[in-house]
């Protein structure tokens, strides 16, 4: 039983980390993390 949970529980992190992976890097997000990432540069 343990071994079989423990298959799922790999499978579904891994499906997890790829999504999170794709989504991170998908052409939609790039220009909110562009906005993000000038933000230390910006003016008070």
């Amino acid at each position: 039983m343990f071994e079989q949970f423990h298959s799922v529980w790999t499978v579904v992190m891994l499906i997890t980390f790829i999504g999170i992976v794709f989504w991170a890097f998908s052409r939609r997000r790039k220009q909110d993390f562009d906005k993000a990432a000038r933000i230390p540069f910006e003016d008070d």
